[in-house]
């Protein structure tokens, strides 16, 4: 098999990803065990043949991907088929692999689809390189439909390290989240959410498995154009607490919108009339929800950063546009 290929990327898919789960799920029928099995691993080999590039023999710990020039990139995987469920009817739990609850017989199931990808700084060292890798690489399995639990996606983003979404986040987690958190658990990113697409996620690669086990490649590097996901309008974050009123009237002013609305979702649908009417470019309007998000939480730690991520992070504030 040759990297960078389509054959080579269904036949990884094939060999680690359709007969590993279902060898998984037949015992997991037997001993009743988890169905889930170290998907991140597989992950990493997936976007070696995606992207052409090996690997620097790393596991939890390295540089996962070896790019030209020195470069390298870190790769997450989030994995949200195999988990377990729960009966909506008698409340016993269930297997991925389960049509009807094995306790009552019902098909009235809830599917759980709350995995996310982990971001890991344990410490100020960590910190000081959490921007070295060129890109982060995002795979996500998940369900296509997630009530029927059929039909799989496999998904791979690309981030830059440097994007204003991405870095300034890293930042306000590890001093605003993990500070005050006693487990210091890592950074959880979920997929879909608002802090996910103002990290500029671009999508790379994308095939679907279906129920029979075919593989049907839709994006792949060098064959179709990658695909910059678009954010949703703001009204569909006026419930987010962190996206407040005073942050929007700030974005309102950049735009030079004047008498902003006094109601936060009356002002979030002003300002995206606005952009549309007036051809604003969104992802102008991406990178100041990114920076008004994160910006107020981090602009007193910035000039305390270690020497090396302050370069970084000031050269990122000086070609904001």
């Amino acid at each position: 098999m040759t990297l960078g290929t389509i054959e080579a990327s269904e036949m990884l898919i094939r060999e680690l990803y359709i007969d590993l789960r279902g060898k998984v799920n037949s015992w997991a029928s037997i001993t009743n065990q988890t169905a889930q099995a170290r998907m991140g691993y597989v992950g990493q080999h997936l976007v070696s043949v995606a992207t052409g590039y090996k690997g620097g023999k790393s596991g939890a710990r390295g540089k996962d991907l070896l790019l030209p020039n020195n470069e390298y990139a870190e790769i997450k995987t989030c994995y949200r088929v195999d988990q377990l469920g729960r009966c909506n009817k008698c409340g016993a739990q269930t297997a991925s692999i389960e049509v009807v609850c094995s306790s009552c017989g019902s098909s009235d199931i809830h599917r759980n689809d709350d995995s996310k990808w982990l971001i890991g700084i344990r410490n100020d060292d960590e910190l000081d390189i959490i921007l070295d890798p060129k890109y982060y690489y995002l795979v996500l399995f998940d369900f296509v439909n997630i009530t029927d639990s059929t039909d799989i996606n496999a998904s791979i983003w690309r981030v830059d390290s440097k994007n204003v979404g991405f870095a300034f986040c890293m930042i306000d987690y590890y001093f605003n989240i993990r500070a005050k958190s006693k487990s210091h658990a890592p950074f959880n990113m979920w997929p879909y959410q608002l802090k996910f697409y103002l990290m500029k996620p671009i999508l790379i690669y994308k095939a679907i498995i279906t129920a029979d086990n075919k593989i049907k490649t839709i994006i792949f590097p060098g064959k179709q154009e990658p695909v910059l996901e678009p954010m949703a309008p703001l009204t569909d974050y006026t419930r987010s607490t962190n996206l407040t009123y005073d942050k929007l009237v700030n974005i309102s002013k950049i735009l030079k919108i004047t008498s902003p609305a006094t109601d936060k979702t009356a002002l979030a649908i002003q300002i995206e009339k606005f952009v549309s009417t007036s051809k604003h470019d969104r992802e102008i309007l991406r990178e100041q929800v990114a920076k008004e998000l994160y910006y107020d939480h981090i602009k007193n730690i910035i000039p305390n950063l270690p020497q090396h991520l302050k370069s970084q992070v000031l050269k990122i504030l000086k070609d904001l546009r």
